[in-house]
């Protein structure tokens, strides 16, 4: 492994553990830089940085996840027959010390490293197929950027019992990407106390940040809000002409189906049409109405 071993955790306290993560950037905050996280903006990234926000409360799902991890790497040894060692230790890229990466294990004599990830049923849909999804794609690079990794695997146990697992080949292109967004967040946003662009997973940290409007206080925006301005009044455009399509769709389905209450496609349930006594439903089957 070429990466320098910045601290051991064998003994670390939670909140210790938090504090060097704070000193750079690690493989979980990647996928929010890149804009590509379902979950996490890279305004959360930034106040999470500079210990603005609310460190996360431990909770069931976290705590299975940290009891399953030792299980899982575990069923990844049986199942392949390779050899994965624990790693108690943050790491630090050589020459980039703003990237960091606790890893969960090393496999010995193969230059490569294993994620393990415990996720719900409802997530099964992200494995299907033979690729990770892409934020942890992005995390595998990202701990193969800073250890010097040529591949890294990442194993899955789904809703309890579905086991899965995938291989990350290195991908130098991404890994320069990486280094680049990575360098100028920690650089311009960070270190510059400089917050990035709200995302639209920051709408709950806006209502906590302003919770009341003020009367009679206004504010003239900038010139920069154009461009934003311009964006909102396209994407409002096409969520009408997108519901226009779908109203139109809705109709032509309705006017098929005459008084009929189910239409079936291909002997799938697909549409159901309800008269109640002060309104009609229409339902597209695994949609919204």
């Amino acid at each position: 492994m070429n990466a320098l071993r910045l601290a051991d955790t064998r003994n670390m306290s939670m909140d210790d553990w938090l504090d060097w993560r704070r000193k750079g950037i690690g493989g979980s905050d990647v996928a929010a830089l890149c804009r590509l996280s379902r979950y996490k903006s890279p305004m959360a990234v930034y106040l999470d940085k500079i210990g603005e926000l609310p460190p996360l409360e431990d909770n069931p799902k976290m705590l299975a996840g940290r009891k399953l991890e030792s299980l899982i790497a575990d069923w990844f040894v049986e199942d392949t027959g390779m050899k994965a060692w624990k790693q108690n230790a943050i790491f630090q890229h050589r020459e980039h010390s703003f990237m960091l990466a606790n890893i969960d294990r090393w496999l010995p004599g193969q230059n490569a490293g294993l994620e393990c990830k415990n996720t719900s049923e409802y997530a099964k849909g992200d494995w299907e197929g033979t690729q990770a999804p892409t934020e942890y794609i992005l995390q595998c690079n990202h701990y193969m950027a800073v250890t010097g990794a040529d591949r890294w695997y990442i194993a899955v146990l789904i809703g309890g019992w579905d086991f899965q697992w995938r291989v990350i080949e290195r991908d130098e292109e991404l890994i320069k990407n990486l280094i680049d967004v990575e360098h100028g967040f920690w650089k311009n946003n960070v270190l510059a106390k400089e917050p990035p662009a709200f995302s639209h997973q920051d709408t709950e940290y806006l209502k906590d940040m302003y919770p009341q409007s003020q009367d009679d206080k206004s504010v003239d925006l900038p010139v920069e809000a154009f461009e934003i301005i311009r964006n909102l009044d396209l994407a409002r455009a096409a969520k009408k002409n997108a519901e226009m399509i779908e109203d139109t769709a809705k109709n032509q389905i309705k006017g098929m189906m005459g008084d009929a209450e189910k239409a079936y496609w291909q002997g799938d349930l697909r549409f159901t049409w309800k008269t109640g006594k002060k309104s009609r439903a229409f339902r597209v089957i695994g949609g919204d109405e």
